[in-house]
């Protein structure tokens, strides 16, 4: 059994990244010439196939700890934020369960998915919602992908250390620029109030999709950039710092948004903390008294790759 211990495990588990003697980004990146962004290929390049099989026990443990806390009134509601395609909870439960169910994620088809996989009178008690908890849209993480892209096509073999790291990091500053500052605008996203607002295996997954396809690149530069390595820590290290800056922000809101609980829900390595799923865990035991329960999830069974989920649930009242 492995235990995943980087931002970069949920990737890493379903290929490598790069080859990294490839004279072309996109190739090393594993990208085709196309009309769908570098980001989203990215994206479905790492879509699991037997998710719903592999997730069932820890699925079924995190929707009955769910259940557990919705009040027992009729109309209660649940928002689970992050939701996606709803592989790690069981929407029908939750559908025929409570009053309705809000869904929140930056993938408005992956919720779609969700929704229609439901019996048309459940599908009534379900309202997806697209957002963005980082205030960065997916199409300007996938402009800023294509922008790099395109740029070090056309410098080329003259690419320079000092220009490529200069324009990587104007761009990734001025992408870093739209990210949320305060809860107030994301308090509103998330009304009306749900009595319990769920997000879980989500804060080490803001930018890992970035971070990858960062990573990806700079390896592929390695033959013509030698310091590539010192700037992919510089890369690392600006990402830190604005889940540093974000995460407690987000976390507020999620909180003030809930009428009686939230839950959290992040990837528990002691030794090796994840990037934002160490940040949320911290500021949860900082601001909160939260009870604290550990699930085994089995992300990946054929790669045996399984995670310590901590739950942080956080009372109202």
């Amino acid at each position: 059994m492995t235990v995943a211990e980087s931002p970069q495990d949920r990737f890493d588990c379903c290929g490598e990244p790069a080859r990294f003697d490839s004279p072309y980004p996109e190739q090393a990146v594993g990208m085709k010439e196309g009309r769908m962004g570098v980001y989203q290929q990215i994206k479905d390049k790492f879509i699991m196939k037997s998710v719903w099989k592999d997730w069932a026990e820890y699925r079924g443990q995190l929707t009955d700890l769910i259940l557990r806390r919705i009040p027992t009134e009729k109309e209660a509601g649940v928002a689970i934020v992050g939701a996606g395609r709803c592989n790690d909870m069981d929407l029908r439960r939750l559908a025929a369960s409570t009053g309705h169910v809000y869904l929140f994620d930056i993938d408005g088809d992956a919720m779609q998915e969700a929704v229609l996989s439901l019996e048309e009178d459940l599908q009534q008690k379900v309202v997806p919602r697209t957002l963005s908890l980082t205030g960065i849209e997916e199409a300007e993480l996938d402009a800023f992908c294509e922008d790099m892209l395109s740029y070090v096509r056309s410098a080329g073999q003259s690419l320079t250390t000092e220009d490529f790291r200069w324009e990587l990091i104007q761009r990734l500053d001025r992408l870093m620029d739209k990210r949320i500052r305060t809860e107030d605008a994301l308090i509103r996203s998330l009304l009306p109030k749900a009595d319990v607002v769920v997000c879980c295996g989500v804060h080490s997954q803001f930018f890992s999709t970035l971070s990858f396809f960062l990573r990806s690149l700079l390896h592929s530069l390695k033959g013509v950039l030698p310091d590539a390595a010192f700037l992919e820590e510089e890369v690392n290290q600006r990402i830190r710092c604005m889940d540093d800056q974000m995460i407690p922000v987000i976390n507020r809101a999620l909180f003030l948004a809930s009428g009686s609980a939230v839950i959290f829900g992040n990837e528990y390595m002691e030794d090796h903390p994840v990037e934002g799923a160490y940040q949320c865990i911290r500021d949860v035991r900082e601001r909160h008294a939260p009870e604290e329960i550990h699930l085994l999830w089995d992300f990946n069974r054929e790669e045996g790759i399984t995670y310590d989920m901590l739950i942080q649930i956080c009372m109202k009242g």
